[in-house]
Order: C-alpha cells, then sequence, then structure tokens
C-alpha cells in the first residue's frame, strides 16, 4: 500500500510540475533591457532599435520592458492627429515584451489610452489600479513569461500615487479609476514566487520607494523602476533585490543580465548602457522618425528669443506673461512641475519649442480671488516641498518661513511697487490643473477661458516678436525676523 501511494504521489508530482519541472540543469543567460520615462523621445530609437536587435542577436533570451511614462513631452507625438501613436508604433517595431503605467499615460484621456492599448503588441500592467467602469481599460496586475526552454518570468506593475491618492496628472483623466498604494498591493502578490523562475516589480513608483519595496517584498529578484528619472550608475541590491532605474528621455537603457542554473537564479549583473553614443542606427526606424518629424505646423517660427531663457523663474515668467496677455487676467501662476524642459536657447522660437515646454494641453481657469486666497494658493504650493513652486505674472511675491522652512505668510507686491490692495477681487488665471490638484481657499470656483496656457504663450511670442527673460525673477524666500 505504501509503494502504491509513493507511486500514485510521484505520478500526480509529475503531471502536476514544479518551477523547475522540464528545465534542464543546463545554465540560462537571460536579458533584460529596461528603459523608463522616454516621454515620446522617439529621435533616440533608431539607435535603441539597432542596440537591441544586435544583443538579440548575441542571447537567445532578451526581453525588452518599460517603466512607464511613454507619453507627453514630444509635440510631434503628442500633437499627433491620433495622440501617443507613433510612440507605440516604434515600440512594437522594436519588440517590448511588456510595460507598466506611468503617471502620464493618462495625459491624453482614458479613451485615447484605450486605443494606444489595443495598437500595443505587448501587455501593459498595473497591480494598483481598478476601473469602475466595465467597459474601460482592464488593469491586469501582472503577466508571466515562458521562455522556450521553460524558463517562467513573471512582472508585477505599480503605479505612484500622491498624498491626494492620485497619479501625477489631470484629476479629470482619471475619472471612475480607483488607485491603492504600489507599495501594499505588490506584496500581496508573493504567492507569484512559487510560480515562476524569474520575480521582476516592474514599477512606476520612484527610486526610493522602490528601494522602500526591496525591504518588504524580498521574494523579488529584481525592481526596474521609473518615475524619479534616476540614473543608477552603482547598480545595487537592497535585501537582496537589484533595484534599476535608467534616466529618461530613451538615452539610456538598465541591461540587467541573470544566469540561471537548474531554474533558479545564481547571479545578477546590472549596468547603464548609452542609447544616444550607440555607434550604429536602425534605417528603417530612421525613415519612420524622420516621417513623424515633418510636420511644417510645428516647425513654424513664431519669434525671436534674444538670449536664453532659462531656468524656472525666466521660463515661469513667460509662461504666465502669455496667460496675462488675456485680457480677462490680471495674476496669472504657473507651477514648476508644468515646465518640461530647462531652457529655450537663443534664436528662433517654434511652435513645437513651445508644446516642449508646456505639453499638457491644460485650459486656462479665470478665478476671482482676494489677497488671502492667493496667500493661501502660494502657501500651499510652497509647503509641498518647502521650495518655490508658482511662478506670476501681474505680480512678485515672497514666502515669509520659519525656522523649519515652512511658508508661514505671503508678501505679495504689484509691479509698479505698491503692495496688492487687500480689499479687491483680483482676475487671477491659473491652468485646470493647479485648479484640481493644490488644495486652497476660494470662493470662486472659476470658469474656463476655453484656451490653453500653450495656446496663449503662442499667440503672446507671435505678437511680441523678440522675447528676453534673461535675469527675471518674481518669487522670492524670506525668514521670518525673531
Amino acid at each position: 500500500m505504501n509503494r502504491l501511494f509513493s507511486l500514485l504521489f510521484l505520478l500526480q508530482f509529475l503531471i502536476s510540475g514544479t518551477t523547475t519541472a522540464n528545465i534542464s540543469n543546463d545554465t540560462t543567460t537571460l536579458i533584460i533591457l529596461s528603459v523608463n520615462d522616454m516621454h515620446a523621445k522617439i529621435d533616440n530609437f533608431p539607435k535603441f532599435k539597432a542596440l537591441v536587435d544586435d544583443l538579440r542577436n548575441q542571447y537567445s533570451d532578451v526581453l525588452v520592458v518599460s517603466a512607464g511614462d511613454m507619453f507627453t513631452g514630444n509635440p510631434v507625438v503628442d500633437q499627433y492627429p491620433d495622440p501617443g501613436s507613433p510612440m507605440i508604433e516604434l515600440m512594437n517595431m522594436t519588440g517590448f515584451t511588456v510595460a507598466t503605467f506611468g503617471n502620464h499615460e493618462f495625459d491624453y484621456g482614458q479613451e485615447i489610452l484605450q486605443k494606444r492599448i489595443r495598437q500595443c503588441r505587448f501587455p501593459l500592467i498595473s497591480a494598483n489600479i481598478l476601473s469602475s467602469d466595465p467597459n474601460g481599460i482592464n488593469f491586469s496586475p501582472y503577466k508571466t513569461f515562458t521562455l522556450e526552454n521553460g524558463i517562467k518570468v513573471s512582472f508585477i506593475g505599480a503605479i505612484q500615487i500622491n498624498p491626494a491618492g492620485l497619479p501625477d496628472s489631470h484629476p479629470t483623466k482619471l475619472t471612475g479609476l480607483k488607485f491603492t498604494d504600489g507599495v501594499e498591493k505588490i506584496q500581496e502578490y508573493r504567492h507569484l514566487r512559487d510560480s515562476c523562475n524569474v520575480l521582476v516589480c516592474l514599477t512606476h513608483l520612484g527610486f526610493e520607494t522602490d528601494v522602500v519595496l526591496a525591504g518588504l517584498f524580498g521574494e523579488a529578484d529584481l525592481i526596474l523602476g521609473g518615475h524619479s528619472h534616476t540614473m543608477v550608475t552603482n547598480p545595487s541590491e537592497y535585501n537582496g533585490v537589484l533595484v534599476m532605474q535608467a534616466g529618461s528621455n530613451l538615452k539610456s537603457v538598465s541591461k540587467i543580465t541573470l544566469l540561471l542554473a537548474g531554474g533558479k537564479v545564481v547571479s545578477k549583473k546590472a549596468e547603464i548602457l548609452s542609447v544616444v553614443n550607440y555607434p550604429r542606427t536602425d534605417s528603417t526606424v530612421l525613415k519612420m522618425v524622420d516621417r513623424f518629424n515633418d510636420n511644417k505646423e510645428l516647425n513654424r517660427v513664431i519669434g525671436i528669443v534674444r538670449s536664453d531663457i532659462a531656468g524656472n523663474d525666466e521660463l515661469g515668467s513667460l509662461v504666465t506673461d502669455g496667460m496675462c496677455s488675456l485680457e480677462a487676467i490680471e495674476i496669472a501662476f504657473q507651477n514648476n512641475g508644468g515646465l518640461r524642459i530647462d531652457k529655450l536657447a537663443q534664436g528662433n522660437i517654434t511652435i513645437k519649442d513651445i508644446y516642449k515646454l508646456d505639453p499638457f494641453g491644460n485650459e486656462i481657469v479665470l478665478l476671482k480671488l482676494s489677497i488671502q486666497e492667493i496667500k493661501s494658493l502660494i502657501l500651499c504650493s510652497f509647503n509641498r516641498g518647502k521650495e518655490v513652486d508658482l511662478q506670476a505674472s501681474g505680480i512678485s511675491y515672497t514666502v515669509i518661513t520659519d525656522n523649519d522652512g515652512t511658508g508661514v505668510d505671503v508678501r505679495i507686491m504689484l509691479p509698479d511697487g505698491k503692495e496688492a490692495d487687500p480689499d479687491k477681487l483680483y482676475a487671477v488665471g491659473l491652468s485646470s490643473y493647479v485648479v484640481s490638484s493644490y488644495d486652497f481657499k476660494h470662493e470662486d470656483p472659476g470658469q474656463s477661458l476655453y484656451t490653453t496656457t500653450a495656446q496663449s504663450l503662442i499667440n503672446f511670442i507671435t505678437a511680441k516678436k523678440e522675447i528676453d527673460y534673461s535675469g527675471i525673477k518674481r518669487a522670492f524666500i524670506e525668514r521670518e525676523k525673531q
């Protein structure tokens, strides 16, 4: 009887199998190439495709993954008749294996995102997004791939959420979606460790949060992350988990080399490879990129920059002056996070340059605010990171801080040097993102002016012809006197 039981048990074991069943004891080399925060920088794809192909010719098992934020940052892609389509076409051409959702995947709205998902020849995953719409996006938490030799590789996805419980995207683009803490949610998938040979967290949480996740989720072999644009030049393991991130804009790629023996990971190596300096270019992909870039309207010159406009103070002053050029607006604010380039270089300025600076398509909202309400807005923005966050036009302001650096008051001055009238309601222009995402006092809910911050700037520069913002600064910090 005992012998019969043993034979039956062995037969059941052989039929059901385990993670290492049908896997030889030979060693396997698995290459995972991970990019993050590409932000639609299609100009680097010809070299990236060549790099990927060369590694696939060298190794039999190469997986290519994205840790989110494929979109927003290149007008050629963002303003394309079918927004985002060029990016997915190029990713399909390159042969991506899997991607996770970043906060900027939602910038075009969920209807367009659904179209992009249908266009993808690779799955998108995220464990901490749920949709209440049965006809909406189906968010798969993970995906497992089986290599030809039987090795199973599982990827779990997660997206960042801010203190408001949402990813950093326009709240109106997230209607009907529920987001939970990514670090906590991933820990619900410990069971995947028992059914795969390699377990990877593909996250859009930020590097520091990835390190926290590694400390709590030692079951993972790798965490390949995004969101913080961190360039990990000295790869390290935390709690036995290798954590990597490759900067942004497809300038570099993380190359992970895993050695498996008998279905077990026995060594891990990570390195950063330069995409922009890669010596070879894929000619077919280059022709595709050239076709996408051939956009006469985006390349139209609208003005001249007399000297470099650099940094948040100068760029923010330019953007808010564009908003204030609208007749209805007396004062305007722009958050630093909405400024997506470091400078506008001296010389001709094109429509494409404006959309690079301000790619989000946020509408301008007009609110009638008292000085106290304006101070509430400024302090709300400042105390998020204890630093200047809002650039201004129509006023200059100084945040008064306590010894801990927390903003406690604001001194507001008008362009003529006089203090603002405490009894007056001012016509204030804000982006729809700031109105929706910043917690400040305001009785007036606001009304849209049905134009975008980018369009107001295009009109402003077109009318002005020549611009010079060298040295302009309108927001200051001062510690309160004891």
